[in-house]
């Protein structure tokens, strides 16, 4: 009997059966017997009990989705409290060789399971749609949460799996010559080329400032482009003009300077066309001529807003000409490019009408005179 219990470090006792046997009464035996057990195997047995008696309102709490606890959740956290409390009890009760080891596991599946719960949770009330459905609010995933879910199962796998096998003593499975060191070694190596992408994609998606269906400008890189997608390591784009899509890093919506263009705010949003015209002509006829350019441009889209008019500035005094600025108000930011034309348009065609000429003045001279216009 003292050789079965010597393999046994999880207490100073014997199994269960052998408590009771050297003891006077079943109820001496048992108080015993658990009076005698590691605070870990306490620790455990409290939370199984907390979970059989409270499940259903933890998951009430800890998910939003549905209205009430749901049935699937519910569920699988009886069934996996049930077999892994039964495993414990029965590996704790008879002094199994792993009986600590088993409880350990238990505890870690149960609190990963829950610590998932409750992350889904806060991810989903933060970054999921909220919708009314009978009268009710619910919760449904949104491509943000999506993306969010899929990194912070990872993270929480990478660390339940780690203490896991600390749990059972397999350290040696993260060495370079098993294949989870070599999976590591790997991806050691190779992580100047993603890692930084991959946590600018978290940074970006967590933040919420770049979301799907967003038009964006980088000046420094000529960029004016839809968001389509924020991926693991690129953001998938649609250009505005060429209609054509492409990636980026995730680390270039960090590094660089990004505009995101929203008609959602209280007064829009504004974009500009500027025009080069010669000092010969009075500012008067310009802000009339440019004023008509703005009406006109309303008629040919509806892309400009007419309830907004537009807004007229000097903003240089150059060498050659004066460059004035037409500011304008969109209804969709889709629509930039098409407005933009439409301004640009619009001012070709009233340009002998007004008697002002886009084209920059010629202010050189030339010994021998003014170059021959070709015919």
């Amino acid at each position: 009997m003292n050789e079965t219990n010597s393999v046994t470090s999880t207490n100073t006792v014997g199994s269960i059966v052998e408590q009771i046997k050297h003891s006077d009464s079943l109820l001496e035996g048992l108080l015993t017997y658990f009076t005698n057990l590691e605070p870990i195997h306490y620790i455990t047995f409290t939370i199984n009990l907390l979970i059989v008696l409270f499940g259903k309102q933890i998951i009430s709490h800890l998910s939003v989705q549905t209205v009430g606890a749901s049935p699937f959740q519910l569920r699988l956290l009886r069934i996996l409290n049930a077999v892994l409390f039964l495993t414990y009890f029965f590996a704790v009760a008879f002094q199994f060789q792993l009986g600590s080891n088993i409880s350990h596991t238990g505890l870690l599946v149960l609190l990963t399971y829950l610590i998932w719960q409750l992350t889904h949770s806060l991810i989903l009330k933060k970054y999921g749609r909220k919708r009314e459905v009978e009268g009710t609010s619910i919760y449904v995933e949104s491509y943000t949460s999506n993306n969010l879910k899929l990194i912070a199962l990872l993270l929480l796998g990478i660390v339940s799996g780690l203490i896991f096998l600390n749990i059972w003593k397999l350290e040696s499975w993260l060495q370079t010559t098993s294949f989870l060191g070599a999976l590591a070694v790997l991806i050691f190596t190779t992580k100047d080329y993603w890692l930084k992408d991959f946590i600018s994609g978290i940074i970006v998606i967590s933040n919420g400032n770049v979301e799907r269906g967003d038009v964006i400008r980088i000046p420094d890189e000529d960029i004016l482009a839809i968001v389509l997608e924020t991926r693991t390591t690129l953001t998938l784009l649609r250009d505005v003009i060429r209609n054509h899509n492409m990636t980026i890093p995730n680390s270039l919506l960090l590094n660089k300077q990004v505009e995101i263009l929203t008609t959602e705010s209280r007064k829009g949003i504004y974009d500009y066309v500027e025009f080069n015209i010669g000092y010969g002509t009075a500012s008067e006829a310009v802000e009339a001529y440019l004023l008509d350019v703005w009406k006109t441009a309303c008629k040919i889209t509806a892309a400009i807003n007419p309830d907004r008019e537009g807004i007229i500035k000097l903003i240089d005094n150059g060498d050659h000409a004066v460059t004035w600025r037409l500011l304008y108000n969109l209804k969709a930011e889709h629509e930039i490019i098409n407005a933009r034309n439409a301004v640009k348009l619009a001012a070709f065609e009233l340009q002998s009408e007004h008697g002002v000429k886009l084209a920059t003045p010629l202010t050189h001279t030339f010994p021998g005179g003014a170059p021959e216009q070709a015919q």
